[in-house]
C-alpha cells in the first residue's frame, strides 16, 4: 500500500460529500446521481495516471441513505459469474449501486487509465466495495483496487471469498472506535485487508462519552487526520 495514494483516497472519500476537492492531486471530471436511491457520487483523475470512483456516503439529513442502511435482509448478489453459488449481499447496498451502476461500469469502461480505484466513506465504502468486484468481472482489461473508510460489511462469507480472489488490492481503514464496521452483526463479512487508525486505548467514562467516541471517530475529516499520521 501507498501510504500518499491512501491519504489521498480519504480525501476523495470526503470530496464526495461536496463534489469537490482541493487536492492538487485529484481532479474531478464528472459527477453522478440517481435522484430515486439518492446515491451520488464522482469520477476523477489521480496523480494523473488513475482513475478514481468516488462514493458518497450516508448523509445526516438524508432520509434514503438512513433507508439504504438499515436494509440488512440479505438477497442473492445479481452480479455473480456463471457457477457461482450461495453469494449475498445487503439488499440496501445492491439497490443502492444498482441504481448508478450502468453509469459507473461506462465510466470504467471509457477511462483511458488502465487503473481504476473505486473509494468511499461509510455507506460510500460499501457501494465502493460492490463497484469494485463488479468491474473487475465486468470490464475487462482493468487493474481494480478499492479503498474505504469506516465501512460496513457488505456480503456473506461466500461473496466476501469472490471478492477477495478478484480484488485482493483491497485496502479497509477502520478509525479507532469507530461502530459502522460492526454493522451489519450477523451473516456479513468483511473484504480486503484492515488497516486500524488512531487506538486510543481505554474507552471513557459513561456510555454518553463511549457513544459520542464512537460517531466522532467515524466521521470523515477524522479520518483524515488519522490517516495524515501514517506518512
Amino acid at each position: 500500500m501507498n501510504k500518499q495514494e491512501a491519504v489521498l483516497f480519504a480525501t476523495v472519500a470526503q470530496a464526495a460529500y461536496v463534489n469537490s476537492c482541493s487536492d492538487s492531486d485529484f481532479c474531478i471530471t464528472a459527477k453522478f446521481e440517481n435522484k430515486g436511491t439518492d446515491t451520488q457520487g464522482v469520477f476523477g483523475e489521480a496523480f494523473g495516471k488513475m482513475f478514481v470512483i468516488g462514493f458518497r456516503g450516508s448523509e445526516e439529513t438524508g432520509a434514503a441513505d438512513w433507508i439504504t442502511d438499515l436494509k440488512f435482509v440479505p438477497v442473492a448478489y445479481p452480479f455473480a459469474p456463471a457457477g457461482a453459488a450461495n453469494i449475498s449481499v445487503h439488499t440496501g447496498f445492491v439497490e443502492a449501486y444498482s441504481s448508478v451502476r450502468d453509469a459507473v461500469l461506462q465510466a470504467a469502461k471509457n477511462a483511458a487509465q488502465k487503473q481504476i480505484v473505486c473509494v468511499g466513506h461509510s455507506l460510500g465504502g460499501a457501494l465502493a466495495t460492490l463497484a469494485a468486484l463488479d468491474i473487475k468481472l465486468n470490464v475487462p482489461g482493468k487493474q481494480v483496487s478499492c479503498y474505504t473508510f469506516g465501512s460496513p460489511r457488505v456480503g456473506n462469507t461466500e461473496f466476501a471469498t469472490l471478492y477477495n480472489k478478484h480484488v485482493p488490492d483491497t485496502h479497509r481503514f477502520v478509525n479507532d472506535k469507530d461502530m459502522v464496521p460492526t454493522i451489519p452483526p450477523l451473516g456479513f463479512k468483511h473484504v480486503g485487508q484492515l488497516h486500524q487508525l488512531g487506538q486510543s486505548g481505554a474507552p471513557p467514562a459513561g456510555f454518553l462519552a463511549q457513544f459520542t467516541e464512537w460517531i466522532e471517530d467515524h466521521f470523515p475529516h477524522n479520518y483524515i487526520s488519522a490517516m495524515r499520521e501514517l506518512l
